[in-house]
């Protein structure tokens, strides 16, 4: 049976598409070029369970309403009460006292036009200011969140300030694995191994990258600022090791997380896992951003290279989120309805959201969009 819709993609933004159009009755093929559903949201099967990618859900954000609604929220961790470290200045200490006040003591808005760092110059001195795009790090993925709009910034700050993350028990997959669930279920089919070279005929959905949307559509309009990331991830030996959670490296940009201490299934008994993101700058190394990370985990986990039972490190391009340069905003993201019957849900959409908030928007708002257009071509016809 021919699909009323192709979702390209089996990624968190693909699954959530399909599943909203097998919700208004469409036939739904999804095509997936990997092995398996999940986009960089696959984690790894076990011994260490570690993500593909960087992924969050924030607690205010919309997504979990929508998941709530459906019951596939899945099982999650709450993080351990133990004390987060900072790096700041040179220094490695408890996180600073002063610092979040500070923040909250920042006017609530702030404009687009201008870059954040000239913004928090207004207000702050200039050792301020970069711990404070230090921080922003964290939720932007950027080697340089200063250089971005502060409006896309300040407005993502004060989210990730207010309301944390949710931790999936388990990895991602588990996510992915209720998602392709309810949308079998909902009777889609889904395709894996299925690398297309061209669109599809007929409404489709491309819940893709950016630059995979650009080189199926040749459409060199496609394209958003993007940002570079080294992850590092490391399974270690528990015995003898520190007492933090969490690492934040507001000189070098880097996030490091125990993941295991809040999700015990991560990891092999006696072991932990830890997952770092590192900023990397347009022309840095791989290497050189590496070094960043051992000279990090010297200062907060000192023997830690004895204890390394696994390793792996990648660079991820383009895949964290949309960012805005100054004078732009999510309205100036490539549009998610091309024209007819094509639709482009990728992080970097015109759509709001925090994170992978924008991917998952933007494929309900595909979904909208092609029935929408689908209505009115059947409307012609009739006429």
């Amino acid at each position: 049976m021919e699909p009323d819709l192709t979702v390209v993609g089996a990624g968190l933004s693909g699954l959530t598409a399909a599943i909203e159009a097998a919700e208004r009755g469409r036939r739904v093929t999804v095509t997936e070029a990997h092995s398996r559903p999940g986009g960089r949201a696959r984690s790894l099967p076990a011994p260490f369970l570690a993500n593909a990618g960087p992924h969050a859900i924030y607690v205010d954000g919309p997504w979990w309403a929508w998941l709530e609604r459906r019951g596939l929220t899945p099982p999650v961790a709450q993080a351990p009460p133990l004390a987060g470290l900072v790096r700041a200045g040179g220094r490695l200490g408890p996180w600073p006292a002063d610092l979040r006040a500070t923040i909250a003591a920042l006017p609530a808005a702030a404009p687009a036009e201008e870059p954040y760092r000239a913004w928090l110059l207004r207000h702050v001195d200039a050792r301020t200011a970069e711990a404070i795009i230090g921080v922003c790090f964290v939720f932007t993925f950027d080697h340089d969140p200063g250089r971005l709009s502060a409006a896309f910034v300040h407005q993502r700050l004060h989210r990730a300030s207010a309301g944390g993350v949710r931790y999936v028990v388990g990895g991602w997959s588990t996510l992915v694995d209720l998602l392709a669930g309810r949308a079998a279920e909902l009777g889609a089919r889904i395709r894996t191994g299925t690398r297309l070279a061209a669109l599809p005929e007929g409404p489709t959905v491309l819940a893709t990258s950016l630059a995979s949307a650009r080189r199926l559509t040749g459409d060199s309009s496609l394209t958003w600022p993007g940002t570079r990331v080294v992850t590092v991830d490391v399974g270690l030996r528990a015995e003898g090791g520190p007492d933090w959670f969490r690492v934040l490296d507001l000189d070098d940009r880097i996030y490091a997380a125990r993941y295991s201490l809040a999700d015990a299934t991560l990891a092999p008994p006696g072991q932990e896992l830890v997952q770092i993101a590192a900023a990397c700058a347009p022309h840095e190394r791989k290497t050189d951003v590496e070094a960043r990370v051992r000279r990090l985990l010297d200062l907060s986990w000192p023997g830690w290279h004895a204890a390394v039972r696994w390793h792996r490190s990648a660079v991820r391009l383009g895949c964290t989120g949309a960012v805005d340069l100054p004078g732009t905003t999510w309205h100036d993201r490539p549009a998610v309805g091309r024209g007819g019957t094509l639709a482009v849900a990728t992080d970097q959409s015109a759509a709001p959201g925090l994170l992978a908030e924008v991917g998952i928007a933007a494929a309900r708002l595909a979904v909208q969009r092609l029935d929408e257009t689908v209505g009115h071509l059947a409307g012609d016809a009739a006429g």
